[in-house]
């Protein structure tokens, strides 16, 4: 029966760091079956889940914390099942507004507020092109838990946005 883990790492950024992690979880006899990788400055980071045998995951937990050492690179691990079939509503939510510290921490408020999941975050800044000033972009997808009412949900975050000068949408997502 196979199991899986899940595997958080960081290390200074270099061509050839990401292969060497994924060769490893190969070599060991796993699968990779997700992953998010980002180089962050000057700093690479990745989130795998790896898949495989009961022993194959054995071995690659026991070989992992001394080849990330040798490259420099911290690492966490969790064995994970699997994901249990879902009863939410898929949305996806994008946010675009002037930077400002606390914008991820009022939208994920607004998402906890609700009872909504949130299954997948994304946040970026760049400068406007224009004004130089640094815009925000924060993409999220989250559950709607099925019997919510999403026009009431829509309207609530329509007007979290007015109220926060946020420009966001939410639209389903199409599986």
């Amino acid at each position: 029966m196979s199991s899986q883990l899940v595997i958080s790492a960081i290390a200074p950024d270099r061509p050839g760091i990401a292969h060497e992690i994924i060769s490893l979880v190969t070599d060991c006899g796993c699968n990779i079956t997700e992953s998010k990788m980002k180089a962050m400055g000057n700093t690479f980071s990745l989130v795998l889940m790896a898949k495989g045998e009961w022993n194959a995951l054995a071995k690659l937990e026991h070989i992992l914390p001394n080849k990330a050492s040798s490259l420099g690179m911290t690492t966490m691990m969790q064995r994970t099942g699997p994901t249990e079939p879902r009863k939410e509503l898929p949305y996806r939510v994008k946010v675009i507004a002037l930077d400002y510290p606390g914008i991820s921490k009022d939208l994920t408020n607004f998402f906890a507020d609700q009872k909504i999941e949130i299954q997948e975050m994304s946040c970026n800044t760049y400068p406007a092109v224009q004004t130089g000033a640094m815009i925000g972009s924060i993409k999220l997808t989250v559950g709607i838990p099925s019997g919510s009412s999403v026009s009431e949900i829509r309207e609530r975050f329509n007007k979290f946005c007015a109220k926060t000068n946020l420009d966001g949408n939410m639209e389903p997502i199409a599986q």
